[in-house]
């Protein structure tokens, strides 16, 4: 029997670990409707743009995520040590200590969603930029650290992957203890 009461906030977190594990096209309103209790003719009524507005919200809850616990301490006010430590930590919870698949990668694909693909690219501008952000704050120049940051990014991105597929968290979590020295400069 399918639930009545079901907030937004619950049946975007549900549809978000949908997508992260199955991807776009993986996902039905079917599958929603399962992980949430919420019955279809209830999703479309909250959200009349079916599964691309489910979707582009659900993108909204973890770019709320890392706004708040990964580039908020980026940007914040103390040592780049600290910082960069607070945003490990979140990266850590928001994959599940490297038991949880890529949202960037999962949803990248639906193409005729334009929408999804802009708050795609917006969501990694800002990480790329907050990385550099904090590498540039230990005087590092520009340019170095705008690299420096997408190259972490491509680490953690890679060894997600390789995390899922070897079913392995072990270089998800060996990347993220290597994020520091590849954003911050030695003394």
């Amino acid at each position: 029997m399918a639930r009545s009461k079901v907030s937004r906030q619950e049946v975007l977190r549900g549809a978000l670990e949908l997508f992260r594990v199955f991807g776009f096209e993986g996902v039905s309103l079917s599958a929603i409707s399962q992980k949430t209790g919420l019955e279809k003719p209830s999703l479309y009524f909250r959200f009349p743009g079916g599964k691309a507005q489910i979707a582009l919200e659900a993108l909204g809850e973890a770019v709320k995520f890392f706004s708040g616990q990964i580039f908020g301490p980026l940007c914040g006010v103390g040592n780049p040590e600290e910082k960069v430590r607070l945003a490990i930590e979140g990266l850590r919870i928001f994959y599940g200590d490297g038991t949880i698949p890529c949202v960037t990668d999962s949803l990248s694909f639906p193409t005729e969603y334009p929408e999804v693909a802009m708050t795609l690219n917006r969501f990694l501008q800002a990480w790329i930029e907050a990385f550099s952000g904090i590498a540039e704050e230990t005087g590092m120049a520009r340019q170095e650290a705008q690299a420096r940051a997408e190259n972490a990014i491509i680490a953690l991105e890679g060894s997600l992957i390789v995390s899922r597929v070897l079913q392995d968290p072990r270089p998800f979590r060996r990347t993220l203890l290597e994020i520091p020295d590849v954003l911050l400069k030695s003394k």
